[in-house]
């Protein structure tokens, strides 16, 4: 799918407020392995932070602990992670980030710290939801065989920003 086509995705994902996710894993779909980063089918790792066109760089954010697209890519570890390790049973699935930490997904809704994350199923499609104030992160892993990509669509800030990691897995 062109750039095109996954922005159209990513913009649909941002606006999903009324999804319904299944809690059942569909048959045949297991995530589970090692995921090994392709860079070259990758969006690079964003910087946010430093980032020129982020209105919180520009001193428009008004938050003491600063930008919300900086605090996403620090929560959201697959927007920087090289490696997944992925153990998945019916209920939940565990992520381990490399770089990164570990992180534990349980189908449907759940409060995580400063989160409140609706996880689950859409068709063969592993969506995750996380809101969080005026921060919002979507994620839709897609697996075709081999490869595992995950659009990354963030509302922070009053700005939208999409991301794409792909991912092979390791043999």
């Amino acid at each position: 799918m062109g750039r095109l086509g996954w922005s159209v995705v990513l913009l649909a994902l941002s606006g999903c407020t009324g999804i319904d996710l299944a809690t059942v894993n569909p048959p045949g779909v297991n995530l589970s392995g090692e995921w090994v980063l392709d860079f070259g089918d990758s969006d690079a790792a964003p910087d946010l932070r430093n980032d020129p066109q982020s209105r919180a760089t520009r001193g428009a954010f008004g938050r003491g602990r600063g930008s919300g697209l900086a605090f996403v890519v620090h929560d959201f570890q697959v927007l920087r992670a090289d490696k997944l390790t992925i153990e998945q049973n019916r209920e939940s699935m565990g992520v381990r980030y490399q770089p990164g930490v570990y992180r534990d997904l349980s189908w449907g809704k759940r409060q995580r710290g400063l989160w409140k994350v609706y996880a689950g199923w859409d068709g063969v499609d592993l969506v995750v939801v996380s809101r969080a104030n005026d921060l919002e992160v979507t994620e839709r892993c897609v697996s075709s065989g081999q490869r595992l990509t995950v659009a990354v669509a963030v509302e922070a800030d009053g700005e939208q920003r999409q991301f794409k990691r792909v991912f092979n897995r390791r043999r």
